[in-house]
């Protein structure tokens, strides 16, 4: 009798441990290990009011950098630029920087791509360069190159 218990207890015990091992691997996910590649996706509207905020500055005929960067400080608005987060001051700060350091469009777009703000990307190239140019007459540089149409 004891060995039949025994036998009946080592069964059960060995049925057991046979059903979590089958329904634990079972459970495993063999589709996780492998590599899925996505395009890419844009989000517009994030971009759009970057769009918005390049046209009003390029529609303004009498564009001040100073009163722009001042209003632009109080409103505390934030544009988010792919993965990255950046205050309208900031950008605007860039923009000048930008127009401060190249001395033709491509080059002004060129800046944005080796700081690693791609959004430059998504803006007309008419309206890159009437940015441009609206922001490099606010530098001492437009400021120089105005003066030497005149003289």
């Amino acid at each position: 009798m004891k060995t039949r218990k025994q036998i009946l207890a080592t069964t059960l015990f060995l049925f057991t441990t046979l059903l979590l091992t089958v329904n634990t691997s079972a459970q495993v996910n063999h589709l996780s290990t492998k590599i899925v590649d996505l395009d890419t996706v844009n989000v517009n509207y994030k971009s759009a009011e970057v769009n918005d905020f390049v046209s009003d500055i390029i529609t303004d005929k009498d564009f001040k950098y100073r009163k722009a960067l001042k209003e632009s400080r109080s409103s505390n608005k934030y544009y988010t630029l792919g993965d990255v987060e950046i205050t309208e001051a900031n950008l605007l700060k860039h923009f000048k920087k930008a127009a401060r350091k190249s001395d033709s469009a491509e080059a002004f777009a060129l800046y944005f791509k080796n700081i690693n703000l791609s959004f430059i990307a998504t803006i007309d190239q008419y309206v890159l360069e009437q940015l441009y140019n609206t922001i490099r007459q606010t530098t001492f540089n437009g400021f120089l190159d105005n003066w030497q149409k005149y003289y």
